[in-house]
């Protein structure tokens, strides 16, 4: 996970407005994601994308180190989701999937989230659309297309210990939750929002570690 030590800022309001700086970056890499693969630009479009990962890597890092404090961080995930839809949008707009494909899985990931309050049908939405938009890239091979394969193993080293304790967790409770909502369903994704915003906590190898030792 990317970790930023205080000493780049020791001012937590500055850290947490760079969060929400790096968060508020995918409202306008998104749609201009949407653009580019719209018009067959894949090569620039990837790019964007990659960006955009790390400013969803960056943001929780400066989080971190603010303490939080952060007005977007609630946001984060919802904002994420944008970034699947413009995928699923400019694939449908250069005639790469069928609109009606589209638009099931949009209304459905997102209706989702935004009805349920359940991140589940999101982080599906976002995982279909980046297969999807793979599939193209693979298929097409534009220049830079290879971007996304050193992108994307990189990201999950990046993010391995927040994928394995929060993330897919939380996904599997959430699925689980989808067959029978109840009273405590609602809440599930403003709570699970708050989660990348803080340190997993440490391994058992970590915890016996002196301080000061910082090994992977």
């Amino acid at each position: 996970m990317i970790s930023l030590q205080p000493t780049v800022c020791d001012d937590g309001r500055t850290m947490a407005w760079l969060a929400d700086a790096l968060t508020a970056s995918r409202l306008i890499l998104a749609p201009l994601l949407g653009v580019l693969v719209a018009t067959q630009r894949y090569s620039v479009a990837v790019v964007v994308l990659v960006v955009a990962w790390l400013t969803d890597s960056l943001d929780g890092a400066c989080a971190r180190v603010a303490g939080g404090g952060t007005r977007l961080g609630v946001w984060d995930f919802r904002i994420d989701l944008l970034l699947g839809i413009a995928l699923l949008i400019g694939l449908a707009a250069a005639h790469r999937i069928p609109l009606w494909s589209a638009a099931l899985v949009i209304f459905g990931g997102a209706g989702g989230v935004w009805m349920l309050g359940n991140p589940a049908p999101g982080m599906l939405l976002m995982t279909v659309s980046y297969l999807l938009f793979f599939g193209v890239l693979v298929s097409d091979q534009p220049p830079w297309w290879w971007l996304i394969l050193v992108a994307i193993p990189a990201m999950v080293l990046i993010e391995r210990r927040r994928t394995v304790t929060i993330i897919l967790p939380a996904f599997f409770r959430s699925m689980a939750r989808l067959g029978g909502r109840s009273g405590q369903t609602a809440p599930i994704l403003d709570a699970w929002a708050q989660v990348p915003r803080q340190d997993p906590p440490p391994t058992a190898t970590e915890a016996r570690l002196p301080s000061g030792d910082h090994r992977p």
